[in-house]
């Protein structure tokens, strides 16, 4: 995203030189950045929307060459760029100089500028109080292009997710069930960390993420498609097995037996190989009741 010789040029050889040990410190405590991934992971939640349905094109970056890099997002035919600077301490300040959060701030404000980029930068924190106190002091130098924002630390990500109503919500959309119940949701949130945590932070893009979990299994994360369709042959076995019910709910197979004396989700959904496969079992054995059924929805 950015070049040493860029940042050289417009800054010097001693900014260039703080930036790299800043990456270097960064990435050495990314694997204990609890916080941080949390973080990642809402974002990610809060753009899948937009990403599916409208198939927008969103990068993710993190711990890159920057100076205010835990997360940078970069979205298609927008010349905003949204950075976000994570403090998971009370002691934090603006400051003044160099290397403090304002001196960070202004020169990435500058660094974007001179990409013909323009820039939203966050301070991020885990204190409620704290985040009042830095929106108050908030430098009249940066205050056109800088925000503070209040995000909430927890031992879990689910226990984050509970604070956070638009997480929720955004977890709700990613999830195969309506109104998922809190194993789900949590499914869905630990299968977003697994992927974002395993990807490559040096340009993630959002849609090659949620793909990534929703290969876990079991995901509960929903279809990524717009319309979904069971091969008619399966429709006409499934339709002729006595007291099943089932329906196609965001791309995954939801079945009831016997009026709710058994019911369930195949773990995949209708994107997958192995929903493809479930299929062709299907029309090869051609179950004709429920207990032959059975043995296929495991």
């Amino acid at each position: 995203m950015y070049t040493d010789e860029q940042i050289r040029k417009l800054f010097d050889a001693d900014v260039l030189s703080y930036l790299a040990n800043k990456n270097r410190g960064g990435i050495s405590g990314e694997k204990g950045n609890t916080y941080e991934n949390f973080f990642a992971v809402y974002q990610l939640a809060l753009f899948a929307q937009d990403v599916i349905e409208n198939k927008r094109e969103v990068n993710f970056y993190s711990q890159i060459i920057a100076f205010v890099d835990d997360l940078i997002i970069a979205c298609q035919n927008d010349t905003t760029f949204e950075h976000y600077q994570l403090k998971n301490r009370t002691d934090v300040v603006w400051g003044s100089g160099q290397r403090s959060i304002v001196d960070d701030f202004s020169k990435q404000y500058v660094l974007n500028q001179s990409m013909s980029r323009e820039s939203k930068l966050h301070l991020v924190v885990s204190s409620q109080e704290l985040s009042v106190k830095l929106k108050e002091s908030l430098p009249a130098a940066i205050k056109a292009y800088s925000q503070v924002l209040h995000f909430p630390y927890e031992s879990s990500l689910v226990k984050v997710i509970e604070k956070q109503p638009d997480f929720r919500k955004a977890i709700e959309y990613l999830c195969a069930f309506e109104n998922p119940d809190p194993d789900k949701i949590e499914c869905v949130g630990a299968v977003l960390l697994g992927a974002w945590v395993s990807s490559d932070k040096s340009g993630a893009c959002v849609m090659e993420i949620l793909k990534k979990a929703q290969q876990s299994t079991p995901s509960f994360i929903r279809s990524f498609s717009q319309e979904w369709q069971l091969a008619p042959e399966v429709e006409s076995i499934l339709s002729k097995i006595e007291s099943l019910s089932y329906n196609l709910t965001k791309g995954f197979l939801h079945w009831e037996y016997g009026n709710g004396l058994d019911k369930g989700t195949l773990p995949y959904s209708i994107d997958s190989d192995k929903f493809t496969r479930f299929q062709e079992l299907l029309k090869r054995n051609n179950p004709t009741s429920f207990e032959e059924l059975e043995a296929f929805l495991i």
